[in-house]
């Protein structure tokens, strides 16, 4: 699957999700949307999932049906999808507050108020700093975008 966001100034930016079969779902998106999508991205190809957000794109899902929530709550959300979720906004406040201390406390303590289901998801110290790593080049990237273009990542399952 390929991922194409397009930076714009005085409109939404647009994020495009191209999947291997050739077709697209596709949604404007504001700056946090932006880096949550790169969040999960720098998880999700770190640590090899393929069921998560990007894999359920690839397998067809619309972008819109997390927004719909009869059919969001209706999905069927892999033990991956939960631990990316999680995650994806936990990176994320590392980026503005500091990294934390430690990455799988704080991980554990907000996975268990969200989720009985799964077990608590663990990772290893390389794991989490190669996220942390991947997660700013990511972030730098798109900063350093010019107004009108785009910044192509591919996503392989």
């Amino acid at each position: 699957m390929k991922l194409q966001l397009t930076k714009n100034s005085d409109k939404p930016h647009v994020i495009k999700y191209i999947r291997d079969n050739g077709t697209e779902t596709w949604m404007y998106s504001d700056d946090f949307f932006v880096l949550h999508d790169l969040s999960h991205y720098a998880i999700e190809k770190t640590l090899k999932y393929t069921t998560a957000f990007y894999g359920m794109l690839n397998n067809g899902m619309a972008i819109q049906d997390f927004e719909d929530r009869d059919k969001r709550n209706a999905l069927l959300i892999s033990d991956e999808a939960c631990y990316a979720e999680n995650m994806a906004n936990l990176f994320l406040m590392e980026i503005t507050q500091g990294d934390f201390e430690d990455f799988n406390t704080v991980s554990g303590e907000a996975f268990i108020a969200i989720n009985q289901k799964f077990s608590l998801p663990v990772l290893k110290d390389a794991e989490i700093k190669n996220i942390r790593i991947y997660l700013k080049q990511l972030i730098l990237q798109w900063k350093d975008l010019p107004v009108g273009s785009s910044l192509q990542l591919t996503f392989e399952n």
